[in-house]
């Protein structure tokens, strides 16, 4: 898994109207291929704004970062002074301290063979 963090100032923006923009954004961004989870944050004390996002792959990071949907949202008018890195994400540690990466993985897993279950379980009712 892989993990982007984008960090931003506003420009000529209300902190109101970057949550409508971001309401707006949602959509797309939830639509994107290989996207595990996009957490946005906020901090209006320190006037600084971004996201937190998880890929399932490297490539899939690679493909969003290269985009149009990207290039978007980095050039927005509104926004200024962005910062962004990208990080592998360390399995073991954050299986320790219970990441909500490894978690969402386990519930995947679990609905996988929770419907299996339920398949096999139906068939052998209706033989």
């Amino acid at each position: 898994m892989h993990a982007f963090v984008v960090s931003y100032s506003l420009r000529e923006a209300t902190p109101s109207e970057h949550s409508e923009l971001c309401e707006q954004l949602a959509p797309a961004v939830a639509s994107v291929s290989g996207l595990a989870s996009a957490t946005w944050l906020t901090n209006p004390a320190t006037g600084r704004y971004g996201a937190f996002f998880v890929f399932e792959t490297k490539p899939d990071f690679d493909r969003f970062v290269a985009s149009e949907l990207f290039a978007t949202i980095s050039s927005h008018s509104s926004i200024r002074d962005l910062k962004a890195a990208d990080y592998s994400i360390s399995d073991r540690p954050t299986a320790v301290t219970r990441g909500p990466v490894v978690q969402r993985r386990e519930r995947s897993s679990q609905c996988v063979s929770s419907a299996a279950t339920s398949s096999t379980s139906e068939k052998r009712r209706a033989g």
